[in-house]
């Protein structure tokens, strides 16, 4: 029988090793090291006391997390206790799992779950996962190993993602909400070798397996199964879930799933692997019913009448070009203008590098030129009329300025001295699109956005360039290239069409005409390939073939060739040979987009094999597409490279797309100051 000295004895040296343990603990969250004196002290025990318990410093951080361990354990208990429906015993273990990793610092967190220990909790957790799986009709029942596995797993991210956190008890709820709308939706389990374990009704719905599923059968269905977003098939080796077990990565997308009665429903997918301490042990792929988004581009139609004039217009577009000669359009805008204000106006245009206002028409008391701040192209943003407008204001005080609007970027601007703004915005506007239609007429805009004479290679890119500021979709998009008055060819280009948008980029061999000419071939082909209802696969292979009739070897092209699915947040791409695009996501750094290699159009076989490749782009992104004109300026200590748009990127003074191309513009340009010898294009999509 222990006497009672024993038992106080062994009670004060409990209490001792708790108080050194949470002291320790404290050491680490504050960001200090493990000194035995300082923990001594904050526990209220001596020197010779935390020797006695903890000999050195690994043996206090092993003594944290062993902590960490007994206090999961004890979440375990407390969660399996009672008699709760398993939603409110999964929501309380989730909430005292993260509520300990909050305790905590991810360092000690980290050694507790690379300790077997976390197998220890995950044992007693056994029955009750095995009880959820039923829940949520996933048969058949996952096997033993596989859902120990699965359960230490998930423990173990609870405690790492509340140590982490900065508000533990927020992220808990956020990411039972996530556990429980994945299970809700389509859900098959698969293991390290890519077989399936188990799935729900709506997984085997979706993946066209068996019902009973057979475990033990590749996950891989028959190619004619599915269909990629724009509806071209999808090989079977492109199949999410194929291509995650292939690679070992994560994979997002959204496919098809061409029907018996000749329907296709279309779900989102994702196709994560599975690592325990490292090991992979297999597979989970969540699928959403996304059938109904595909309609959610009809709802952009405004009802008929709405689109009406509320009043009178100060300027009918359409009549203005009937009746007056093109050429003199400015001249009849500047009168409309002056008419409404009574003062003089003037109409300015941004020259095509976007470093200056120039007069186009009015009163010749207005400057010839201004200096603006950097836009893209000939076209202002929404965002930089702020800064232009403070500019404008010191170099002509009281001046009104009224940007002429068309489809979220301004052609022009409406200067009046003394006026009010607001009477011009609406011939603004008006102005914008009677301008748009007349420059097909006339060379009189062209023209007046040059300062200085423009080589026939530029002209001919310029020329071929899109709008450099647009709306596609949900997503804003902007572009550029530098020099604007020199060299040719780069291009990019974009388009929207009812099945989602294309957005390329280019960068043909060779200098001045030739690279101009070569350009413009490449580029026409995938305009040709894209109005006549081609895949990316497709679109690639007619600018190759194209490219390769023209039999120069020296004649080749590097581009990226993409489209952009609005509804389902997807940005497919070919890769052909050219800087990989740039993500900038809402949180977290800046990566490079890998894809599978690929030649330059135009180089070798005829007949070449391209692949897509797919990631999913949220609201807050950022997508960035440029040519080696950008990374490769040469700059005091090397070159500009990928890190230096990524830093001009997180260092934008807005999430806009307009406002991050203008910040890799602007970077580019003050990276040296020697001038741009090559082509820099970049365009940025923002969703």
């Amino acid at each position: 029988m222990t006497s009672r000295p024993d038992r106080t004895k062994r009670a004060d040296a409990r209490r001792s090793r708790a108080a050194i343990i949470a002291a320790s603990a404290r050491s680490l969250r504050e960001g200090r090291r493990l000194d035995a004196q300082e923990i001594a002290e904050a526990a209220g025990v001596s020197r010779a006391t935390v020797y006695r318990h903890f000999p050195g410093e690994a043996e206090l951080a092993r003594g944290v997390a062993g902590a960490v361990l007994d206090e999961a354990s004890e979440a375990v208990e407390e969660a399996l206790a009672g008699d709760r429906s398993l939603l409110a015993t999964l929501r309380i273990l989730v909430l005292r799992l993260f509520e300990i990793g909050g305790r905590y610092t991810p360092t000690p967190v980290s050694d507790a779950c690379a300790d077997v220990g976390t197998d220890e909790v995950a044992r007693r957790l056994l029955t009750f996962a095995t009880r959820l799986a039923s829940t949520a009709d996933l048969q058949p029942s996952p096997p033993r190993q596989w859902m120990a596995a699965a359960v230490a797993h998930s423990v173990e991210t609870c405690l790492q993602l509340g140590s982490t956190a900065e508000d533990p008890p927020s992220a808990a709820e956020a990411h039972f909400q996530r556990m429980t709308d994945e299970v809700d939706g389509g859900l098959v389990l698969l293991d390290g070798d890519g077989l399936v374990v188990s799935a729900n009704a709506r997984g085997r719905e979706a993946m066209a397996l068996a019902d009973p599923v057979a475990p033990g059968r590749s996950a891989t269905p028959p190619a004619t199964v599915f269909l990629y977003e724009d509806g071209s098939p999808l090989p079977s080796e492109a199949q999410p879930m194929s291509r995650a077990v292939r690679t070992g990565e994560e994979v997002g997308t959204t496919v098809g799933h061409r029907l018996s009665d000749g329907g296709t429903r279309w779900y989102s997918i994702e196709a994560r692997p599975l690592r325990h301490r490292g090991v992979l042990y297999g597979f989970v792929g969540l699928f959403e019913n996304v059938t109904d988004r595909r309609q959610v581009e009809l709802s952009q139609l405004r009802p008929p009448g709405e689109l009406g004039g509320l009043r009178p217009e100060p300027l009918d577009a359409a009549r203005a070009l009937d009746e007056v000669p093109a050429p003199l359009l400015p001249e009849q805008i500047v009168a409309e203008a002056m008419r409404l204000v009574g003062v003089p106006v003037a109409l300015y245009v941004v020259d095509i590098d976007g470093s200056h206002l120039l007069r186009l028409a009015g009163a010749e008391h207005f400057p010839s030129r201004l200096p603006a701040p950097l836009a893209l192209g000939p076209e202002l943003a929404e965002d930089g009329i702020p800064d232009l407008r403070l500019r404008l204001e010191a170099e002509l005080p009281g001046v009104a300025m009224a940007p002429m609007w068309l489809r979220g970027r301004a052609v022009g601007l409406l200067l009046a001295l003394r006026a009010s703004e607001d009477r011009l915005l609406e011939l603004g506007r008006q102005g914008a699109a009677a301008m748009e239609l007349a420059g097909r007429f006339t060379d009189v805009f062209d023209a007046a956005r040059r300062r200085k004479p423009m080589n026939p290679a530029a002209e001919l890119q310029q020329s071929l360039l899109p709008p450099r500021i647009t709306h596609l979709g949900a997503g804003e998009i902007g572009g550029s290239v530098l020099p604007s008055y020199d060299v040719g060819g780069d291009w990019f280009d974009y388009v929207e069409n009812r099945d989602g948008s294309w957005i390329a980029i280019a960068d043909a061999a060779g200098k001045g005409p030739t690279a101009g000419g070569l350009g413009s071939i490449a580029l026409a082909a995938l305009r040709a390939a894209r109005r006549n209802d081609a895949s990316l696969e497709e679109a690639a292979q007619t600018m190759h073939e194209t490219l390769k009739a023209m039999e120069q070897p020296e004649f080749f092209v590097t581009a990226v060739i993409a489209r952009w699915n609005p509804v389902y947040s997807l940005f497919s791409w070919i890769n052909c040979g050219h800087p990989p695009p740039l993500l900038a996501p809402r949180q977290g750094a800046v990566e490079e987009l890998w894809s599978e290699p690929a030649l330059p159009l135009g180089l070798f076989d005829r007949k070449r094999r391209f692949v897509r490749s797919q990631r999913r782009i949220e609201n807050g992104d950022r997508l960035a597409l440029y040519s080696d004109g950008i990374s490769m300026r040469r700059t005091h200590d090397g070159f500009f490279g990928w890190r230096g748009i990524a830093s001009a990127i997180d260092g934008a003074p807005g999430r806009s797309a307009t406002a991050t191309a203008r910040a890799i513009q602007e970077a580019v340009v003050s990276a040296s100051p020697d001038p741009i010898r090559d082509d820099a294009a970049v365009v940025v999509l923002a969703p």
